[in-house]
């Protein structure tokens, strides 16, 4: 299914509105290549034992072998896949989003074109305290949709 995301503004000075229509596979492709460039820099890096983890169940489970891949995302998965195989140690984890949130906060930060990497010194004070949140196991509490 596509989703069709929709907002009206309505000020004493303007009215507007806006959308995003978008598929499944746009989201599930740019979690894929999250974890296909995670998974790159941890071998450039020698971190050859990795825990993967992610709050997006479908990439997980596709990784995992559970699920099979959308036609338009096999070569990324395959990529992915045959990287992972040089690792010495890994797992594929679905964790919820409340435990992803230094993750999630790191891809929303508007650096323009190209890619950026932060060191912990110049990490944004919000960030750090989602990481203090996570070394400190912060309990989360779900709340019931309804």
């Amino acid at each position: 299914m596509t989703a069709l995301h929709c907002d009206g503004s309505l000020t004493a000075d303007r009215a507007s509105y806006g959308g995003i229509i978008r598929d499944d596979n746009s989201v599930l492709g740019m979690e894929l290549l999250a974890i296909l460039r995670g998974v790159t820099l941890c071998i450039q890096k020698d971190l050859l034992r990795v825990s993967i983890r992610s709050y997006s169940k479908l990439a997980v489970d596709i990784l995992n072998g559970i699920v099979s891949c959308p036609w338009s995302l096999q070569a990324l998965k395959v990529r992915i896949t045959s990287l992972m195989e040089q690792l010495q140690r890994k797992e594929i984890r679905h964790v919820w989003r409340e435990l992803n949130q230094p993750a999630d906060f790191v891809a929303a930060i508007d650096t323009g074109d190209g890619e950026s990497f932060f060191y912990p010194p110049d990490f944004p004070l919000d960030l750090v305290e989602l990481i203090k949140n996570d070394s400190d196991r912060k309990t989360y509490f779900r709340t019931p949709s309804h």
